[in-house]
């Protein structure tokens, strides 16, 4: 299935080569290897991205799905250029900080104070800290398949056996107190909490469970999260990285109606440029003030939080979002479920066992399974799933193998049309393969 991706694109094949001598593997983010090799970009703009070929793709993986207005969006742009000539580093705070800080506030439910740091992965970090801190407890309840980023405590249960650390070179100590459970299955919750009684700071979990397969959680399983966090005296934070300002304006929590006690932002918040921020409660986020004597949480942020490129990027982001809610959300929304529902029916169709998962303009397809949580998502037939990508990649379409995609507000309705086409020529061609 790789032969028509490898026949177009002869200059990232040769460039990938040159990274391997460069970047260990040949990558800077190991989502971004996959079999026989990625693609390189040369540019971007609106939805599509080109790559070294001069191939032009219908971007569907927009930035790790940060670019919820497309690639270089003009109202970015424009602000990123007017910035320009006044700093693109102070090392201090700016009125572009608080103007975005304010915006955040606006439109979070659970954002009463906040913390702006650089990535998400220093973000989910700051959680953790703040959480034990708070409660004076050690236990941090997480998701099997839950993402949270690099850092080395949260770093777990991702991948099947959804047991053990993903990396060499995290003690087994250093994640002792991170426990995983059952995605969308209350009462495996409810009985990792009986289990660590006494000592539990948080439950934390994405709202649509990103690495582990983009499958949304279910309501019921949200308020029941709630109502236990609330019984047993732990704190209810979410990863909003993926959702915020995607699924809905004021993210997963404002369209399920459930206020976490802390969350953590970053990709569209930050307008295509890198951010990350820990919100929630202000009792709790007050532990990070730098005059506390006691009992005071350390958020370094980093040398470039608060960046000024980074602040007007994710407020003319944010503010555009807010102006123009009452349309964008309504039709990415639509865009997505055309997408979910299309390329079902298509590979039915074709006779093709496919399910595709996902929420507002999130999409995730799998073969062979209709998953509910990452345990019944690692079942799937992952040679066709992968085999799906790159065909899609050979017809102009680009979704990064194995990850979720996402629509922004410059995908049209023929871009939907041309996937779901694509969908039904892989369907069938599958189908032919087995006849």
């Amino acid at each position: 299935m790789s032969r028509g991706y490898e026949d177009r694109t002869g200059a990232s094949k040769k460039l990938f080569e040159r990274a391997k001598r460069v970047f260990a593997g040949g990558v800077n983010h190991n989502a971004r290897f996959y079999e026989p090799y990625p693609i390189s970009v040369s540019r971007a703009r609106g939805q599509h991205i080109w790559d070294e070929d001069g191939n032009r793709y219908t971007d569907y993986w927009m930035g790790h799905m940060a670019l919820i207005l497309g690639h270089s969006p003009k109202v970015v742009v424009d602000a990123l250029r007017s910035q320009l000539p006044n700093g693109t580093h102070y090392g201090l705070g700016s009125r572009l900080s608080v103007e975005l800080g304010e915006e955040i506030q606006k439109t979070v439910p659970c954002a009463e104070k906040l913390r702006f740091c650089n990535t998400g992965a220093e973000a989910t970090m700051y959680l953790v800290r703040l959480a034990r801190a708070f409660t004076g407890r050690r236990v941090i309840i997480k998701m099997a398949g839950g993402w949270h980023g690099y850092n080395t405590e949260l770093n777990k249960g991702v991948h099947k056996p959804f047991d053990r650390a993903e990396s060499a070179g995290i003690p087994e100590e250093e994640q002792a107190y991170v426990k995983n459970v059952r995605f969308n299955d209350l009462e495996s919750a409810e009985a990792e909490v009986r289990r660590s009684r006494g000592d539990v700071a948080a439950i934390f979990l994405e709202p649509v469970l990103g690495a582990g397969g983009c499958i949304p959680a279910d309501k019921d399983y949200l308020k029941g999260l709630r109502e236990l966090a609330d019984k047993e005296g732990v704190l209810l934070a979410f990863d909003e990285i993926i959702t915020g300002f995607r699924v809905s304006l004021g993210g997963a929590q404002e369209l399920y109606g459930v206020t976490p006690d802390l969350a953590t932002f970053g990709k569209i918040a930050g307008g295509g440029l890198p951010l990350g921020l820990v919100c929630g409660r202000n009792e709790i986020l007050s532990l990070a003030d730098p005059t506390r004597k006691e009992k005071f949480v350390s958020i370094g942020g980093g040398t470039f939080s608060e960046n000024p490129l980074t602040m007007v990027a994710g407020l003319a982001t944010v503010r555009y979002l807010r102006e123009h809610a009452g349309t964008v959300y309504p039709k990415l929304g639509r865009m997505g479920e055309e997408v979910r529902a299309g390329i079902d029916r298509e590979f039915a169709g074709s006779g093709v066992e496919a399910h595709t998962t996902g929420l507002g303009s999130l999409f995730l397809t799998h073969f062979g399974a209709d998953p509910s949580n990452a345990e019944e998502a690692a079942r799937e037939d992952k040679k066709t799933k992968h085999d799906y990508a790159l065909r899609l990649m050979a017809s102009g379409i680009f979704l990064l193998p194995g990850h979720p995609g996402g629509v922004s507000t410059n995908h049209t309705s023929e871009d939907i049309d041309y996937l779901i086409a694509q969908s039904r020529k892989f369907g069938e061609s599958v189908k032919e393969s087995v006849g």
